[in-house]
């Protein structure tokens, strides 16, 4: 177990230099906020707040952090440093220009890897709408994150690569119930296709995630999603 204060190194094989480069940069604010004043990685996402699995997707350069995420990353470092004691920070703006890079570093690569993995999915949706499984409810619609209104409205207007990014950041560092909610309210408004995106995005993840995702779906008798999202990340495993 790493000391307190450092976090394990281990950075995603699908990051680019400048998306590792990020990662560092995270972690080294974190690293900060657990050396002075927080127990756990867990405390942390909770005070920024995201989701604990977002962070360590942050960490591992697997997901590049929002402007908005390492500006709070930023002020929680500087408001755990005892005194004045900033110097061995770097300014919010040099920390923004790496995320920047990071950003483009990485163009597309959310997209490509969501396109890569939505036939799949597809494919495991058609054989399991042909299984006696329960129908999945119709009603009830769930407001969606700022996130997937922006994927929406980026798919609307023919920015494909732009909305495919977007489904890959949700899948990905969402919770299990924002996931659940998303994908209902997309299947909702008539975007299958978006919230097929977002599920072959989730089932990239790791198989403890995957499965508070699958219970999510199955609590919200989304049945047919959750068999679709587990026969897909089988497939990717086999």
């Amino acid at each position: 177990m790493p000391p307190r204060g450092k976090i394990t190194p281990e950075f995603s094989d699908t990051a680019t230099p400048e998306m590792r480069e990020c990662a560092v940069m995270v972690r080294g604010l974190c690293e900060r906020a657990l050396e002075q004043a927080f127990r756990s990685q867990r405390a942390i996402a909770k005070e920024v707040p995201i989701a604990p699995s977002a962070l360590t997707s942050y960490t591992q350069g697997r997901v590049v952090p929002s402007p908005e995420v390492v500006a709070r990353l930023h002020e929680i470092a500087v408001g755990c440093c005892s005194g004045n004691n900033t110097d061995a920070l770097p300014s919010l703006e040099d920390l923004l220009e790496v995320r920047r890079n990071a950003a483009a570093s990485k163009q597309g690569l959310g997209s490509d890897a969501v396109r890569t993995q939505l036939a799949r999915l597809q494919t495991a949706r058609q054989r399991q709408m042909s299984a006696p499984v329960p129908s999945s409810p119709s009603d009830g619609a769930v407001p969606p994150t700022p996130a997937a209104d922006d994927a929406i409205r980026h798919l609307r207007a023919g920015r494909e690569t732009d909305a495919f990014s977007l489904f890959w950041h949700i899948g990905q560092t969402h919770t299990p119930t924002e996931i659940r909610d998303v994908v209902a309210s997309y299947t909702i408004a008539r975007e299958a296709e978006a919230a097929d995106a977002v599920l072959a995005s989730a089932s990239e993840r790791g198989a403890e995630d995957i499965l508070r995702i699958t219970a999510s779906l199955l609590e919200a008798q989304r049945h047919h999603d959750a068999a679709a999202l587990v026969e897909a990340a089988l497939q990717r495993i086999g």
